[in-house]
């Protein structure tokens, strides 16, 4: 049986069996540039709540597509990226 092991950077998708699971060594002190160049790698990040709307401004200004989650109790936000998408108004 496979286990998860905690990357040495940022996060990475990890799958065990058919289960795939976002493994992310937390780092609160990362700036947002830090960020979006692990975002620009095609590599899902992990970031403090607190820095949620910043990022989502950033992204929007470097058109940076993603998909976000707040991860339980609130205090994480896992954004992954994805495909140029349309919004709905």
């Amino acid at each position: 049986m496979s286990t998860l092991t905690i990357p040495a950077n940022g996060a990475e998708i990890q799958q065990v069996g058919e289960v795939k699971y976002l493994v992310a060594r937390l780092d609160e002190h990362k700036t947002c540039s830090d960020y979006l160049l692990e975002l620009r790698k095609g590599r899902p990040i992990v970031i403090p709540a607190s820095k949620r709307g910043h990022m989502t401004g950033l992204l929007k200004k470097e058109s940076i597509y993603t998909h976000h989650q707040t991860a339980p109790g609130g205090q994480w936000v896992t954004f992954l990226p994805c495909e140029k998408r349309e919004f709905q108004p």
